[in-house]
């Protein structure tokens, strides 16, 4: 049963808050001050502790409300966070992220730590520890790619994303005392990187919004579908799917269970707070308008955090643990298995019903099966039967293909398939007219990623002419690369390749393939030196072609840099190879490499041009401004001429700044495309010889030098 908890404050900020923008920081080192981003551009930072009097530079302290101060931004602020930065002080650092700036803002001193432009955008950051740097840092992470920036604004890492960072967290993922950096993105993929290179991967059916640590090496993560879940280390522990959206997710106590519960606030304003373990909802409660963010502090000061959510609106509620029930590897433990066990005695119930229907028909062996269909009750011995297989007739769209059927005279009524990424709403249903009532359905899918699905079906199947039906329920899982089949013949090589070695045994490859891909008969290996597989891509019809050597050598050929890097990363996991360099040569993406860093070479020229002539422009008209009123008073014809030059100079002006907004735009697109390639490329290599390429792509970029940049991608260094 759901707890009841009441809240033990209320009160309104009276401004509309920008979602997920909410944060907690100790600017004076000892009281919380809620701090969130408006949607007028402006920070607000209220402080129940304020004593009267007290100022606090350039921040605007409200008239009507003494707790509540302001900084004006004047740019969208994009992301928000606070926390101890400077090493040696307990006093919390603001840090603001904007479309095109980061702002680094010691509250208490009233001065910028840093105020550093970053070309790639902001989108998410986080600050904390990472890896064995002793030092906090700052994370950013931008259209495509992540900066890693010291207190003095100095970058010390940086690594290529490929597309647009969605959420940043620091988490103990390997249990060695040392934070790893996890990151999400809108290619539906949460990396977790130790040190400079990616450990480990996890892919999602859609984008992930949000990542929040938890203890225990596990984190939570929202997903745009409504769906929330929680992984520990590479284990998906648990999902739930909303039609609403999670706006923030938080670990706190609330139960006073003495381990903490994940408080979710989604976009209705619901709030719930639901186990770690199990995801079971424990309480839940709702506000007026949607979630706005989630944190906890001492705003009290009583000597105990409370959890303080907050909605768009600006209405706060703070919750707290108001008893301390037993912890739940005890009491809470055994009811939580006394839960589980109701539950299953349930489902055992309703199918040894189901089971004792048709015994009742079933035991007169005398009774016909025409009885039994007139009954209406399915035979104990119905068995339901799936095939699949890919269907590349050219004159249809090629698919997956689900078989359906049973094993006597019984029909499918219907069937419903769940399966995530794959449908709108992740569900499709069957239903066939009166007409087509078979013993066997056929369902096409279209899978959009090379990513492996389970699917899950349930079938109604009964007789004709009978309300009575028996639910079959099935799961299947699609191996990642099910849209390649056979080619007739021989596959194309084409230009387009990348080549490793590997010392597996061909029998091990042919399992890798086998269970890897959806194919009419499994490959074998019987004898020889090679092992070569023709495929075909049933999406755009290009090409595939697997060789193996038995001396280790082992090429890919194909077109698509993206299906490449796939195919090395998961052969690479199959055979637990952490360390791997290979030579690449895909001419198409060189040769869209070398344009866009001439793309962006003649953007940077552009930049340089137009701030040399609005400085030019700023000192004619401060000239222009002194000029004219020296003649406001005595040479009026004189002063018109020159407001109408200054008329003439801001027009300019204004040109230059749309001309300065689309260079960046253009340089933004260009470098992300840049980052794009890099970062498939380096998938192409695994481990340290992965991070190593990245970093030396990420000096010939700085240095503008196009020709070792190709290098490196072909080569995997310079």
């Amino acid at each position: 049963m759901d707890k009841i908890i009441r809240p033990v404050f209320t009160f309104e900020l009276n401004y509309k808050i920008v979602p997920g923008l909410v944060t907690i920081g100790k600017y004076d080192g000892t009281h919380p001050c809620l701090t969130v981003a408006t949607v007028s551009d402006k920070v607000l930072i209220h402080s129940p502790h304020r004593r009267s009097g007290t100022v606090v530079g350039r921040i605007m302290w409200s008239e009507s409300n003494k707790e509540v101060a302001m900084l004006s931004i004047n740019q969208t602020i994009t992301a928000l966070t606070a926390g101890k930065f400077i090493q040696n002080e307990d006093k919390d650092v603001l840090i603001i992220g904007t479309p095109t700036h980061i702002l680094a803002y010691h509250v208490h001193d009233n001065r910028d730590i840093f105020y550093r432009e970053c070309q790639d955008g902001v989108k998410a950051i986080t600050l904390g520890y990472f890896g064995e740097i002793k030092t906090p840092i700052l994370f950013i992470g931008g259209n495509s790619s992540v900066h890693g920036l010291n207190n003095s604004g100095d970058e010390v890492f940086w690594t290529a994303v490929g597309d647009v960072v969605t959420s940043l967290a620091l988490l103990d993922f390997y249990r060695n005392g040392l934070n790893e950096l996890l990151l999400s993105s809108e290619d539906y993929t949460i990396r977790i990187y130790k040190g400079d290179k990616v450990s480990s991967e996890n892919v999602e059916t859609e984008i992930v919004t949000g990542l929040t640590s938890l203890p225990e090496s596990r984190f939570a993560y929202s997903v745009s579908n409504g769906t929330v879940g929680i992984y520990e280390q590479e284990i998906r522990l648990w999902r739930v799917k909303s039609k609403n959206f999670a706006i923030s997710m938080h670990y706190y106590d609330l139960l006073g269970q003495g381990t903490g519960q994940l408080i979710t606030g989604w976009s209705n304003g619901k709030i719930d707070c639901r186990s770690i373990k199990t995801g079971e909802v424990l309480f839940k409660d709702a506000m007026k308008h949607s979630i706005a963010g989630i944190v906890d502090a001492d705003y009290r000061s009583i000597g105990k955090t409370d959890l303080i959510c907050l909605t768009i609106e600006g209405e706060v509620r703070g919750y707290t643990t108001t008893k301390y029930l037993v912890p739940e590897n005890s009491n809470g433990s055994e009811q939580e298995t006394v839960r589980e066990l109701l539950s299953q005695k349930q489902s055992l119930l309703l199918e040894l019903k189901q089971y004792e229907n048709n015994t009742k028909y079933n035991e007169d062996s005398n009774k016909l099966d025409y009885e039994l269909e007139n009954v209406g009750v399915i035979p104990a011995n119905t068995r339901l039967q799936i095939g699949i297989s890919t269907n590349d007739n050219p004159a249809i769209k090629p698919h997956i293909e689900i078989f359906i059927s049973t094993n006597n005279t019984t029909i499918i009524k219907a069937v419903i398939i769940f399966a995530e990424g794959i449908f709108k709403g992740e569900t499709h249903i069957v239903h066939p007219s009166s007409s087509k009532l078979g013993s066997n359905l056929t369902v096409p899918l279209v899978l959009p990623k090379d990513i492996a699905i389970d699917i899950h079906i349930k079938a109604f199947v009964g007789y004709p002419n009978s309300t009575q039906y028996h639910v079959f329920e099935l799961t299947r899982q699609l191996p990642r690369f099910s849209m390649y089949c056979f080619k007739e013949g021989k596959g194309k090589y084409g230009d387009s390749y990348v080549e490793f070695s590997i010392t597996e045994r061909l029998q091990r490859i042919c399992m890798w393939v086998n269970q890897h891909f959806l194919l009419h008969t499994d490959v074998e290996y019987e004898s020889g030196p090679h092992l070569h597989i023709y495929l075909k891509c049933l999406r755009d019809s290009t090409d595939l072609v697997l060789n193996f050597d038995a001396n280790g050598k082992t090429t890919f050929y194909t077109s698509n840099l993206l299906l490449a890097a796939d195919l090395v990363q998961s052969l690479a996991n199959f055979c637990n190879i952490h360390s791997l360099q290979s030579t690449a040569c895909f001419p198409e993406d060189e040769k869209r490499l070398e344009e866009l860093m001439g793309t962006l070479s003649d953007i940077q020229e552009s930049r340089l041009r137009l701030g040399t002539d609005i400085a030019d422009k700023l000192g004619q008209i401060r000239n222009l401004v002194i000029k004219a009123e020296d003649s406001r008073v005595n040479d009026l014809p004189n002063m018109c001429k020159y407001y109408d030059e200054l008329n003439i100079l801001n027009k300019e002006l204004i040109n230059g700044y749309k001309t300065r907004l689309q260079n960046y735009t253009e340089g933004k697109d260009a470098m992300k495309a840049i980052n794009s390639i890099i970062q498939k490329s380096s998938r192409l290599r695994i481990g340290e010889k992965s991070a190593s390429m990245i970093s030396h792509c990420r000096a010939a970029i700085k240095n503008n030098n196009n020709d070792m940049l190709i290098k490196i991608i072909k080569n995997g260094e310079p």
